[in-house]
C-alpha cells in the first residue's frame, strides 16, 4: 500500500494535500473544481459486469472520505473538467478488451458515474486515444489509427478535422492555433503548429521546444491542458503556451 501527497502551484499559491496510503499503481491524479481529489490506477482488472476491480479514488480533503470507483482499463489519460465531469481516454487494450473503455472515451459523473461515450456512429473509430486535452466544460482527443482531432462540446457535440500527422501523444490548442508534440521517432525536442483551412485540414509547420536556458528539450512526459503544454522530466516542470 502506497502513501501519496498531491502538491499544487498556481498563480503564486502552494497547496499540499496529504493522501490516505492507496493500493494504486501508476496513477493518474486530478483535482475536481470544489477540491476534491481523483486518483486512477492505469490498469484494472475486469471479469464481468458485476465483478469488476475499482481501480479510482475520489478523495475529500476536508472530511478524509475516500470512494472507491470502476473507471475501465488501459487509462492513457484523465482529466476533469469545469463542470466537475471525467474525462478518460484508452489506450488499445482498454478498447479491445471488455471493460467500460471500449469506445476510446468516456466520461463520466462527478461521482463516478458513466454519463457518456464516443458514439459508435461517429465519423471514426477510436483504436487508441493517444493524447486527450479538456478545457472549461469541453474536450478534445487526438486517436489513433486515422489522426483526426476531435472537439467534444459541453453537450457531447461532436466536430473534427483532419490531420496529416502520426503518433503525437500531446496538443496544446488556443482558439487559432494547436501545438502537437512530435511524431513516430521525432527527437523530444519537435513540435508541430497547426491551423485549420477551409477544407476541413489541419495544415502544420515544424517547430521546436527549447528548455528556458536554451538547450533543446530533452525527453520527459507531455501532457496538454487547454492552451499549455507540460513537460515533466527529470529536470523539473515547464510550460510552453499559446498566445
Amino acid at each position: 500500500m502506497k502513501r501519496y501527497g498531491l502538491h499544487k502551484s498556481a498563480a503564486g499559491s502552494e497547496l499540499w494535500i496529504d493522501l490516505p496510503p492507496l493500493e494504486l499503481g501508476h496513477s493518474h491524479v486530478d483535482l475536481f473544481p470544489d477540491g476534491r481529489v481523483l486518483l486512477a490506477s492505469r490498469r484494472h482488472n475486469w471479469r464481468a459486469e458485476t465483478d469488476h476491480d475499482l481501480n479510482g479514488v475520489i478523495f475529500d480533503p476536508r472530511t478524509g472520505r475516500a470512494d472507491r470507483v470502476g473507471l475501465g482499463d488501459a487509462i492513457s489519460d484523465l482529466q476533469i473538467d469545469d463542470l466537475g465531469r471525467i474525462w478518460i481516454g484508452y489506450f488499445d487494450e482498454g478498447v479491445f478488451g471488455s471493460s467500460v473503455g471500449q469506445a476510446g472515451l468516456v466520461c463520466f459523473s462527478t461521482l463516478g458515474e458513466k454519463v457518456w461515450e464516443f458514439p459508435a456512429d461517429a465519423d471514426h473509430t477510436i483504436d487508441d486515444c493517444y493524447a486527450l486535452n479538456v478545457a472549461g466544460p469541453e474536450a478534445a482527443i487526438f486517436f489513433y489509427s486515422d489522426f483526426p482531432l476531435y472537439r467534444i462540446g459541453a453537450d457531447f457535440e461532436l466536430t473534427w478535422k483532419q490531420t496529416k500527422l502520426r503518433g503525437c501523444h500531446a496538443f496544446a490548442m488556443s482558439e487559432t492555433e494547436i501545438l502537437f508534440s512530435g511524431q513516430y521517432d521525432d527527437p523530444p525536442n519537435v513540435a508541430y503548429i497547426g491551423r485549420s483551412d477551409r477544407e476541413g485540414m489541419i495544415l502544420v509547420r515544424r517547430a521546436y521546444l527549447f528548455m528556458p536556458d536554451g538547450s533543446a528539450r530533452p525527453r520527459g512526459r507531455l501532457q496538454g491542458r487547454g492552451r499549455h503544454l507540460y513537460h515533466f522530466g527529470e529536470d523539473g516542470i515547464y510550460r510552453a503556451t499559446l498566445g
